[in-house]
């Protein structure tokens, strides 16, 4: 019975956690900072797999940004014929290892070792990225105002059809309530893989760290999920540029949901310990970042938790039935808040549409259950089929984000 008690209050913190940070988020203190001339000089890198033309266009993205100190370092993995460059710029490197590396930590690794600036800061993309010319100014204001890392605004590139709206309803609902609230609430930011920006000491630190464990593990699933909670416990505050509007990719079939999502969920139980230690450091130190970027980061994916709390509920009726009466209340809050937080996060009208097909997404996350030992021993890496240009993109989306315009200027 303590048992049954405890996993049922665990679960009913977790449905309500989101609802009521994100209600004291919205309506704290509003950031203010301060206006300063440009900063940083950025070291913008693509990790390419095995697709040769995927990155081009971020590639032309990012040669228009208004940032006037970048450089461009493009790494192209697992191409077996030589990587034919079909952009031609002074602020360009092309890395193309003989031996492929087959990992992401890899790619970033040489990078980061044949770079010939000397760069203050990292900017990490994925190659199906797109960025309007504002990203690396708004990125850049953060710098300046003396935060160490900053994590950019990761939102669909693509919504059209069933599942790629269901991953972008999922990419909105996180955007604003793992990213945006802890951020506004005076904690931390979580990474999201892509978008991110940092010191470029922190970041070699980092990584020289996941080269050992790929030289000991033969494989390393979430750079990025280590990454923020090592700057986190070091006592880095991660902030969240919410008009560092940075578009991604979303997947389109239901076969790529089992894949991607067996690797989210190797990531989480992976490093749940790690988050723990987190959440008893910042405890025994009265450390507010690392105290609520713990109990965040330590909530159980969305799948999970409302499926273990459905058995309590289920449980409950014939144990206590007032448990029951507690986990649907609970229930119906998280349920709540998940409308409330995507509606704060002005999603788009076609994107919220696509939630009475949730169900087709939950049966694509079961499914990656099963891929979880899996991404123990295989890269797992995501194909991508939307090419798409910034321009016609950011012309078409831009008045989603017209709340955020006064960056822009």
């Amino acid at each position: 019975m303590i048992v049954f008690e405890i996993i049922a209050w665990l679960c009913c913190f977790y449905l309500v956690f989101p609802f009521l940070s994100g209600f004291f988020a919205v309506l704290g203190r509003k950031e203010s900072l301060e206006e300063k001339p440009f900063y940083a000089d950025f070291a913008c890198i693509i990790t390419v797999y095995k697709e040769k033309d995927i990155a081009w266009p971020l590639v032309r993205a990012l040669l228009k940004q208004e940032h006037p100190n970048f450089r461009i370092y493009l790494v192209a993995d697992g191409i077996e014929e030589a990587f034919e460059a079909k952009v031609l710029d002074e602020r360009l490197s092309i890395f193309q290892p003989r031996s492929f590396l087959n990992s992401k930590v890899a790619s970033i690794a040489m990078a980061l070792e044949k770079m010939a600036t000397r760069h203050t800061h990292v900017v990490i993309f994925d190659p199906d990225n797109l960025v309007p010319p504002h990203f690396l100014r708004v990125i850049d204001r953060y710098h300046a105002n003396g935060f160490q890392a900053v994590q950019g605004k990761r939102i669909a590139k693509n919504t059209e059809g069933t599942y790629a709206a269901l991953d972008a309803l999922g990419e909105y609902y996180y955007d604003f309530a793992v990213r945006n609230v802890p951020y506004l609430l005076g904690s931390s930011s979580t990474i999201a893989g892509s978008g991110m920006s940092l010191e470029i000491d922190l970041y070699r630190k980092n990584i020289a760290g996941e080269m050992q464990v790929l030289q000991e593990k033969g494989v390393v699933v979430a750079e990025d999920k280590s990454l923020q909670l090592q700057l986190v416990g070091q006592g880095v505050r991660i902030a969240y540029a919410g008009a560092a509007v940075l578009f991604d990719e979303k997947i389109t079939a239901a076969a790529q949901i089992g894949r991607q999502r067996g690797r989210w969920l190797n990531s989480f139980f992976g490093q749940l310990p790690a988050s723990l230690r987190l959440l008893a450091k910042g405890l025994t130190q009265l450390d507010w970042n690392r105290i609520y970027f713990a109990l965040m980061v330590a909530m159980p994916p969305m799948v999970m938790l409302i499926g273990i709390s459905g058995m309590v509920a289920l449980i409950a009726l014939f144990v206590n039935v007032g448990y029951f009466f507690l986990m649907v209340g609970c229930l119906f809050v998280f349920g709540l808040g998940f409308l409330t937080l995507l509606t704060f996060n002005h999603t788009p009208s076609e994107v919220l549409r696509a939630i009475p097909k949730i169900p087709l997404f939950v049966w694509g996350q079961l499914s990656g259950m099963l891929h979880i030992r899996k991404a123990n021993k295989d890269f797992m890496a995501t194909s991508h089929q939307e090419i798409s240009e910034i321009e016609p993109l950011w012309a078409k989306r831009k008045v989603e984000f017209r709340h955020l315009e006064n960056w822009w200027k």
